[in-house]
């Protein structure tokens, strides 16, 4: 009896140790995963931007190629239509800065007198004075950076504290400020650089990818035994299948979502409607969250541009019936319902590709995660992880025959 007890005591630890080993060895896999992530993040950020732009772009080339073109010259091609669309864009996105830099006068003359009204406001309940306030928030409409002149009396106590300076010290001065320009000079010009490189390096990346597209699937099935031939194809078109589906769709979603957008805030009369539409338009990849920043803008620039009332509540029925024709409509159409995430996996895949890639991180993070799920799907072992990450059984008993449910199965039966 008593070597039957010792027996299951081993057996017991020897199970929790096993546990505890496969727990440490994972958690020190991960870190070691997000770290070569991170320090090789100038290599693989244009290599996995070049490869999901290359599955976006596919059927284009293929219709190229379809129309009597040699596969070079369509994956060229396709290059350049990814140029000719980002150029767009930059060239709308330029136009509506433009204005808005023109309006920054009249937009800094309205807001200056309620930013005032809010220190004061702060400065009753808090006992934080005005000019205290101005240091703490760097660029303070009020502080001295912003272009407008310290209080006279400062200015001559300054004046009077301070000792002449001497000619060695106005040049060494001057120097000094030379040298700073020139150093900030020198890394914008290195930024940019480094931009317009990593674009070049994607562009060519997309066309290798292509161009040599067949060679790529052939060599992943090599490596795969042949009865598992027809599972490793599968999983690379359902993988190709969900980014296209996916990265394509939210484009139009993108467009679509910028035009509705548009009409609504020109009605409502807020001052350049159109860069805060193609700002909550863009803001849309981020989930859930996305959506809530680009309204909190509009509300804002509609206080900002003077359309009182009526233009929040302008803003406020633009933005509710975007979204109820995006998430009814538009996005069971153009988006199909591809990539059926858990919400809950999906804002944490979202929040470590900010943290890992920053914003472009963030932008690829889902269908990063929707291959994935494909990939766990196929695989028997690494089954469970992907009924974790995706939305089976998230319905709660009896939830299941709202209106809004019912409107969204209505709207994907009908449009698909």
């Amino acid at each position: 009896m008593n070597e039957s007890i010792f027996f299951n005591c081993n057996t017991m630890a020897d199970k929790a140790k096993s546990l505890l080993s496969y727990f440490v060895l994972i958690i020190v896999g991960l870190s070691l995963l997000f770290w070569g992530l991170v320090q090789a993040r100038s290599f693989l950020l244009p290599l996995s931007v070049a490869a999901l732009l290359a599955m976006i772009i596919l059927p284009l080339c293929r219709w190229f190629e379809h129309k009597g073109l040699k596969r070079g010259w369509a994956s060229f091609l396709s290059d350049i239509v990814i140029i000719l669309f980002l150029v767009g864009m930059a060239s709308i996105l330029a136009v509506q800065v433009d204005r808005l830099e023109d309006d920054w006068p009249q937009i800094r003359q309205k807001v200056e007198p309620r930013i005032e009204q809010l220190q004061q406001y702060i400065s009753r309940k808090t006992g934080l004075s005005v000019e205290q306030q101005n240091k703490k928030i760097p660029g303070s409409f009020f502080s001295a950076e912003s272009g407008q002149a310290p209080p006279a009396d400062t200015t001559q106590a300054k004046q009077q504290n301070q000792p002449q300076l001497g000619q060695n010290s106005a040049s060494g001065e001057s120097a000094s400020s030379g040298g700073s320009l020139l150093s900030s000079a020198g890394t914008v010009i290195g930024r940019i650089f480094s931009v317009m490189g990593n674009f070049l390096l994607i562009l060519v990346y997309t066309f290798f990818f292509l161009l040599y597209r067949r060679k790529f699937k052939l060599s992943i099935l090599k490596m795969v035994s042949p009865e598992r031939q027809d599972q490793a194809k599968k999983i690379i078109s359902s993988s190709t299948k969900v980014s296209q589906n996916y990265l394509f769709g939210r484009i139009l979603l993108i467009l679509f979502l910028a035009v509705l957008y548009s009409i609504g805030l020109t009605i409502s009369g807020i001052r350049n409607a159109i860069l805060i539409s193609l700002l909550a338009a863009v803001l849309s990849l981020l989930p859930y969250i996305g959506n809530v920043i680009g309204y909190v803008i509009a509300i804002i620039m509609a206080f900002i541009s003077g359309s009182g009332l009526m233009g929040v509540v302008g803003v406020s029925v633009t933005f509710t019936i975007t979204q109820f024709v995006e998430s009814y409509i538009l996005e069971p159409y153009l988006v199909g319902g591809k990539v059926d995430l858990n919400p809950v996996f999906t804002i944490i895949v979202v929040v470590l590709g900010g943290a890992i890639w920053g914003i472009i991180g963030m932008l690829i993070a889902i269908p990063v995660l929707g291959i994935l799920k494909v990939i766990f799907d196929q695989v028997g072992v690494l089954q469970p992880l992907g009924y974790l990450f995706g939305e089976e059984d998230m319905d709660d008993e009896g939830d299941g025959d709202d209106i809004f449910k019912k409107t969204k199965r209505w709207a994907m039966d009908k449009f698909h």
